[in-house]
């Protein structure tokens, strides 16, 4: 009798165990699947980052009026302490939005 209640109760650690096992296999599952969806969305904003094209801020500036509603001065003043260069036309109207917002001291 006493064998048979301690194979009963094996078995039942056995279950557990594999309850346990399958549980985090699950989990360690769900954590890969989200690290691959993460990883898929860092590549999605650097390969729309790529495929925005680089101009001269001469020529954004040129285009001042069209591309962001602003005169090429304000962009010449949202620039005038950054580096010149090329940048993207997103870069350069949130260097715009910035400019226009910041406080007066």
């Amino acid at each position: 009798m006493a064998q048979k209640k301690k194979a009963a109760q094996t078995a039942a650690e056995a279950a557990k165990a594999t309850q346990a096992v399958q549980a985090a296999e699950a989990a360690h599952a769900s954590k890969a699947t989200k690290a691959a969806k993460v990883v898929k969305a860092v590549k999605a904003v650097k390969a729309s980052e790529a495929a925005d094209p680089v101009y001269p801020l001469d020529e954004i500036m040129q285009q001042s009026e069209a591309l962001m509603g602003v005169k090429p001065e304000v962009l010449a003043g949202a620039y005038h302490s950054l580096p010149g260069g090329s940048l993207t036309v997103q870069e350069a109207k949130k260097q715009v939005q910035l400019f226009l917002n910041r406080k007066v001291k």
